[in-house]
């Protein structure tokens, strides 16, 4: 469904929300079998690519504030959240990625998605995540 929301109905409030869900159960079944979930990786990958970024020291925090803010909404000083389609690629990228290592089964849609991903990454359409 997440899927259907990013592509159809460009709705990446839901499809965050959703996405955001996924890659928590699937991260904890991976935590379950003793497997590393994708947000552990991409921590790991940021922090050999930026070594002296001190955004290592808080990466979850940075990784997960618009999901958090959405689910939560929380945070007295913040009125308003930053939405865009590369925020909700993200999470569904992180959602695919748990639910690929947990589940091994690749639909028609996640399919889909990955290759749109890659078209869109390589045409440099995919705007950076905020």
């Amino acid at each position: 469904k997440a899927i259907e929301l990013f592509f159809e109905e460009q709705d990446y409030v839901c499809c965050i929300t959703l996405a955001g869900a996924s890659e928590d159960i699937t991260r904890k079944m991976l935590e379950r079998d003793d497997k590393e979930p994708s947000a552990e990786k991409l921590k790991q990958w940021f922090k050999d690519k930026y070594p002296d970024a001190e955004e290592n020291d808080k990466f979850f925090h940075h990784a997960n504030k618009t999901r958090n803010s959405l689910k939560h909404y929380n945070d007295p000083n913040e009125n308003k959240v930053a939405i865009n389609q590369g925020e909700a690629a993200y999470w569904l990228c992180r959602a695919f990625m748990n639910y690929e290592m947990s589940h091994a089964i690749l639909t028609k849609p996640l399919l889909n998605y990955m290759s749109w991903m890659v078209k869109a990454i390589k045409a440099g359409d995919l705007k950076a995540v905020t």
